[in-house]
């Protein structure tokens, strides 16, 4: 599979993270409300990527076209903490295998449409094409 698309200078760090999924501001899930808890909304963004449902959470790929966004929120995670390792580990647990989410530093559009060097969880997994979310927009179930 291809590396997602570039984004900031390798060696960068970022204390912001892109979230499409289950861990929307809207979404009931736990590890949702401990982000909102522990992070500081910065809005609406959005990446270039294609989105997949898996089921109970989606996945993003890399784009194929221009046309390729996936829409979602930014979180300025603050200071160096634990949140991000509490993340990756919720990654992992619902991931079908151990590592089939990748956390990569890369640029989310925000919604001032400022680039904003952040950290994004990209699907490792096969995917069906048929379960594309060609909106870009994931709707959080329950």
């Amino acid at each position: 599979m291809a590396p997602p698309p570039a984004g900031p200078a390798q060696g960068t760090m970022s204390n912001y993270l892109f979230v499409y999924g289950t861990l929307l501001r809207q979404s009931q899930h736990p590890m949702a409300k401990l982000l909102a808890e522990r992070a500081q909304y910065r809005g609406e963004a959005k990446i270039r990527a294609r989105l997949y449902d898996l089921g109970r959470y989606p996945g993003i790929l890399e784009p194929q076209t221009e046309a390729d966004w996936v829409y979602g929120n930014l979180y300025d995670l603050g200071a160096p903490n634990d949140l991000l390792a509490q993340l990756d580990a919720y990654e992992e647990v619902e991931s079908p295998r151990p590592a089939y989410f990748d956390r990569q530093l890369g640029e989310a559009i925000a919604s001032d449409g400022k680039p904003v060097p952040t950290w994004i969880y990209w699907y490792r997994g096969e995917v069906n094409e048929s379960h594309r979310v060609v909106s870009g927009r994931y709707e959080c179930k329950r």
